[in-house]
């Protein structure tokens, strides 16, 4: 069974098709065309021109879809609509023009469906973690018996970077404030100390990883924290130099990653971790697993002849 799911993101469209049967999953497709959400809104409202980029991005993605014949293709929807006051326009024109309904999933499922990527991709039984995208950032404290404690806070890469970035690069000044706010957010929502590791996802996460093993010439999945505050202070120091790296090694990030890093930083100094393990998995790895456990409906009908085998593209 193929399952496409498009992650409308406030940094990136992106694309996983996944091929899912008895308990294995397989990726066979990944795929990203940016949506610059925060770029193209004034005042909690996306432009025009910002709806015809979303719309742009998901009509290449059905028909990547169409391509490899999925069973079923599913949108979602997180921080990118949640703070949007025009939401509701947004996701209309997105239906008429392309026939996807898109699933607008509270920050609350959000976490739930982190958890189960993240329970099933480090197989640990307790730990805290976090999700940072281009508009939130998900904190998620998890015990034996499933999620503990999780809240989503307005905190992500692209948002702070508009917030109090003023150049390319953050300053001291605007780092600290970054940090202050994301230290503010937990301590007013009394997450405890969790000590020890951070379990990370997202772009940013798994951008920063990247540049960690290249300028450190580091292996494995783990990064500490007092070496991810050398590298963005080093970043923050040669701009010119840092968005010609950024560019080769994290395209699309060059202006969102280093506020991106002084969130992460500030989210595991609060939490009192010292390192930072990274994972290739998100939300999208959770939906699918909320998915299967629903039950796929078969594809049929006179769409799946008109769609050419894959019945339920645009369907939701």
């Amino acid at each position: 069974m193929r399952i496409g799911i498009i992650d409308f993101g406030t940094n990136t469209l992106r694309l996983n098709i996944f091929e899912a049967e008895d308990d294995e999953r397989h990726m066979i497709y990944d795929g990203v065309v940016y949506s610059r959400v925060v770029e193209n809104t004034v005042g909690n409202i996306l432009s025009q021109e910002g709806v015809e980029r979303i719309i742009e991005g998901i009509e290449e993605h059905q028909s990547v879809c169409r391509h490899y014949r999925c069973d079923r293709v599913v949108c979602f929807s997180t921080a990118s609509l949640r703070y949007l006051e025009n939401a509701d326009d947004v996701a209309e024109q997105v239906a008429f023009r392309t026939g996807i309904s898109i699933r607008r999933i509270s920050g609350s499922e959000e976490a739930e469906y982190d958890y189960l990527a993240l329970r099933r991709a480090a197989g640990v039984e307790s730990g805290v973690g976090c999700d940072l995208g281009g508009g939130s950032i998900q904190i998620l404290l998890f015990g034996k018996g499933g999620l503990t404690k999780s809240a989503s806070f307005p905190l992500g890469s692209s948002r702070m970077a508009k917030a109090h970035v003023a150049g390319d690069f953050p300053t001291a000044e605007e780092t600290a404030a970054i940090k202050e706010e994301i230290r503010a957010a937990l301590k007013k929502e009394a997450f405890p100390p969790a000590e020890g590791v951070l379990f990370a996802m997202g772009g940013t996460a798994k951008a920063s990883l990247k540049l960690y093993r290249q300028a450190l010439r580091k292996e494995g999945g783990t990064i500490l924290l007092s070496e991810l505050k050398g590298m963005l202070a080093a970043l923050c120091a040669e701009p010119e130099e840092s968005l010609e790296l950024l560019a080769e090694l994290a395209s699309g990030r060059e202006k969102t990653l280093a506020p991106g890093m002084a969130v992460l930083i500030g989210a595991a100094e609060t939490l009192g971790c010292d390192r930072i393990s990274v994972f290739d998995v998100g939300v999208r790895d959770g939906l699918l697993e909320s998915l299967l456990q629903e039950g796929i409906p078969p594809a049929g009908g006179i769409f799946a002849s008109l769609l050419g085998g894959a019945g339920s593209v645009g369907s939701e």
